[in-house]
């Protein structure tokens, strides 16, 4: 079960399992933080409740909203009614992805030895609180491990969460593509064009002829916003390279 440390926020949404029904209320534990909140009768649902064990049953797993806290009198109060089904999904699809994430601290755990408690208090919880989640935090770590210690996360840890994420997350590429139109002025035009090709592979680019004097170029990366950006500098590079035995320019497909 992945962990919290501490109290929930107001108006976070949470996962729960429902413990004890009262007349005019139900009491629900949050597996994420170790605790208890208690779900007034009129925050069941909205419409008309008559009878609350019509709606909830003891260990019902449940998706609530926190609409109350008093953390020095340890007083959580819930909401199922203001739960919507968009809030619904991102939750779960939030929760799967942090159970994922705590598979994957269990690795690191192990790695340098330590028990899963421990490894979230040394860098579990570090995670969640810097970077929202804890899935979020390997993800950071993957793509950015500096920023882990900048953070204030061990060195030592950094590399094994890089290392343990990059075998447990699915890294999404991104393809970019252009058309590529290249003139050669020079009487060895085949060759020198062939050079040309040659020194796009060596910038990251795949190219492809397809009928003279056109090609495709390829570009791919795991960040969409960076690597668009990248994509035509490399392609301007390769314009540039072509100057003055030769003409080029190049369209990117949308």
């Amino acid at each position: 079960m992945v962990k919290k440390r501490g109290f929930p926020m107001l108006g976070e949404i949470v996962i729960c399992r429902i413990t004890r029904i009262n007349p005019n209320s139900a009491f629900a534990f949050m597996e994420e933080y170790g605790i208890e909140g208690m779900i007034h009768i009129s925050e069941i649902s909205r419409g008309w409740v008559r009878d609350i064990r019509q709606f909830v049953k003891p260990n019902q797993s449940a998706i609530a909203k926190v609409v109350r806290l008093d953390e020095r009198a340890g007083e959580i109060s819930l909401s199922l009614k203001r739960v919507d089904g968009k809030q619904q999904n991102e939750k779960m699809k939030e929760y799967n992805l942090n159970k994922k994430a705590e598979k994957m601290l269990e690795i690191c755990a192990k790695k340098m030895g330590l028990s899963l408690d421990k490894t979230y208090d040394e860098v579990g919880y570090a995670l969640q609180e810097n970077f929202g989640t804890l899935y979020e935090g390997f993800k950071t770590a993957l793509k950015n491990p500096k920023l882990l210690e900048k953070r204030g996360i061990p060195a030592r840890w950094a590399s094994v969460l890089k290392e343990i994420a990059g075998k447990g997350i699915e890294q999404k590429e991104f393809e970019f593509r252009s058309r590529l139109i290249v003139k050669s002025f020079r009487p060895d035009g085949i060759v020198h064009i062939r050079e040309l090709m040659q020194q796009a592979g060596k910038l990251g680019l795949d190219v492809k002829y397809i009928a003279a004097p056109e090609y495709l170029v390829k570009f791919r990366t795991l960040d969409a916003k960076k690597g668009e950006r990248e994509f035509e500098e490399k392609l301007s590079k390769v314009v540039e390279l072509a100057k003055p035995n030769a003409e080029a320019h190049y369209e990117v497909i949308r």
